[in-house]
């Protein structure tokens, strides 16, 4: 579960790395380029964990798996790879989401969710209106609520 609450809350919270990634044009690039600028205080080309934790917190808390060749910094590429693989991990979660629902309401039932045994196991918790059935944006708040008490406790 950790390991999924951190590949869609990562997914969903580097958007101006995910604009340009998903745009895949010049406009997507300057974005990007704007992006990794604004946080790369001292300009040398990689941004290391203190200017990740000053500008960027949610890349900061992921700074260990983004920084592959674990040089203590993040560089253009290992930010693009990361997030190639977070959009990669989303895309197959909603495929996921979007096969399970049978009757295709836009919805999970308590009887749908089994297919996704941590839904299912935390279906109670992540139907915050009560109504029997899971919409998209009950399963992220409760995975970004997940995500944000996992930060406060390693604080």
């Amino acid at each position: 579960m950790k390991k999924l609450v951190c590949l869609l809350f990562a997914a969903s919270i580097i958007n101006p790395v995910y604009a340009a990634e998903k745009a895949k044009s010049s406009k997507g690039d300057a974005q990007f380029e704007q992006m990794f600028n604004s946080v790369d205080n001292d300009q040398d080309g990689k941004i290391s964990k203190h200017e990740a934790e000053l500008k960027a917190p949610a890349m900061a808390d992921l700074f260990g798996q983004i920084d592959t060749d674990h040089d203590a910094s993040l560089s253009k590429q290992e930010i693009k790879t990361f997030t190639a693989a977070m959009l990669k991990s989303r895309e197959e979660f909603l495929h996921k989401l979007e096969t399970t629902d049978k009757d295709k309401n836009g919805k999970l039932s308590l009887s749908e969710s089994k297919t996704i045994p941590k839904l299912h196991d935390n279906f109670d918790a992540i139907d915050s209106d009560h109504d029997g059935q899971l919409v998209l944006k009950e399963i992220s708040d409760y995975l970004r609520a997940q995500m944000e008490a996992q930060r406060a406790a390693t604080r």
